[in-house]
């Protein structure tokens, strides 16, 4: 079956609406298991921010928040019940009742829906005999409003940044509302990090109590990250939260780098103007030790949140390399990365800088490929029928590279 093939087909069966689908032609079954997000009091709109784990009175700046009076990006994080009520996804084999291991899967930034990695992660399934867990980002796939996808109604909101920001470039109603409302607190992409590294561990909690009846509570956890997806992991893994993922690999496609060497300025991603607010505004806070952002310099502080404060060792490449470094070195036998050569979004050549390091003095191994067909970031494996031969090959050659990593 060729690649577009596989994908039509895992389209037409997903989010069917049942518990449980089974593909008996393809050996797989797909289950939605719903989840609650418990720690929206992280968020902006909260009524109680203080630290949990400290009993720490914290609070937001609410001028640091820069509003639009466009009700469907102005909405406080707090408020969005789709992001605290949601379903995530697990993919395994048919033929296999329980699995020994499962992976947890991370999209890339603003995906609002799971068709392109279906594919993916039914191969990966079918290879390892893991399950594979989609598990969506805070406000991305259904944690997002509906509104954010609804071209009417973004088209207002690109009209009125053009009017804003008449020097703004690759706007587009896709884009329109991560790039408002990242625009408008970067420090969002903390906060909703934060909030799925939370969720993350108590999903293997419930892993681990034996409640996901399709994985034995034993099973191996390993992590696969998609662009920002890799972000997400990387810090998983370094920051290893209650000794969840010390045995776990860590499989980085199209990513690994520090977020200031990905360039998401992009008409499916984010829009120029966000793109440079959210880059000047982490360089600020991380030059002054987050002195403007109290409440984000409590959850960076090495002492109090050591696991948390992972994040601000990913932002910038030129901050915090030696302790980057040193903890990536530690970790090298359990990381690769995939990368392709003309990604203009996450360069191969910045995987190389951060996880090699400054003086590929690291031996985590990262893979450069280049396809014999049109590909970007945002679309690797093309859906078309002109290159179906080369782009299923391709995409073969990719997941083995992924699923021979995992059997390691």
């Amino acid at each position: 079956m060729e690649y577009y093939e596989l994908y039509e087909v895992l389209k037409d069966h997903f989010d069917s609406g049942k518990n449980i689908v089974e593909i008996e032609n393809l050996n797989l079954t797909i289950e939605s298991v719903p989840f609650e997000s418990n720690v929206s009091d992280l968020l902006h709109g909260s009524k109680n921010l203080d630290c949990p784990k400290h009993h720490q009175p914290l609070e937001i700046n609410e001028n640091a928040y820069l509003v639009y009076h466009q009700h469907s990006v102005d909405i406080k994080d707090s408020d969005i019940e789709c992001n605290k009520n949601f379903e995530y996804y697990i993919l395994k084999r048919a033929d296999v009742e329980m699995t020994k291991g499962c992976i947890i899967f991370f999209h890339g930034l603003n995906e609002k829906k799971w068709d392109k990695y279906l594919p993916w992660a039914h191969e990966l399934a079918q290879r390892t005999h893991k399950a594979v867990i989609l598990f969506p980002i805070a406000f991305h796939m259904d944690r997002a409003e509906a509104i954010w996808s609804d071209r009417h109604h973004m088209l207002e909101i690109v009209k009125f940044r053009k009017s804003k920001y008449p020097e703004n470039t690759h706007f587009s109603y896709v884009n329109a509302a991560i790039s408002s409302r990242l625009e408008a607190h970067p420090q969002r992409m903390f906060w909703s990090g934060l909030q799925t590294y939370s969720d993350i561990i108590e999903l293997v909690k419930e892993i681990r109590e034996g409640k996901i009846k399709s994985i034995f509570s034993d099973a191996r956890l390993d992590l696969f990250g998609y662009s920002i997806g890799s972000f997400l992991s990387m810090i998983i893994k370094m920051a290893d939260p209650q000794g969840f993922f010390t045995q776990s690999k860590v499989f980085c496609f199209c990513g690994g780098m520090t977020i200031d060497r990905m360039f998401p300025i992009s008409k499916y991603i984010m829009d120029s103007q966000a793109t440079i607010k959210m880059q000047s505004v982490f360089t600020e806070l991380l030059s002054s030790d987050f002195k403007f952002d109290n409440r984000l310099k409590h959850y960076q502080d090495d002492d109090l949140h050591p696991q948390e404060s992972w994040f601000k060792k990913m932002l910038r490449y030129n901050y915090f390399q030696n302790e980057r470094e040193k903890r990536i070195k530690e970790i090298q036998s359990q990381i690769k990365a995939y990368v392709l050569e003309k990604d203009s979004v996450a360069p191969p050549m910045e995987a190389l800088n951060t996880l090699q390091g400054g003086y590929r003095n690291i031996n985590v191994e990262v893979e450069i490929k280049d396809f014999p067909f049109d590909y970007s970031h945002m679309v690797p494996f093309p859906l078309t029928y002109k290159n179906k031969t080369e782009v299923t090959e391709a995409f073969q050659h990719f997941v083995k590279s992924a699923s021979d990593f995992y059997a390691q």
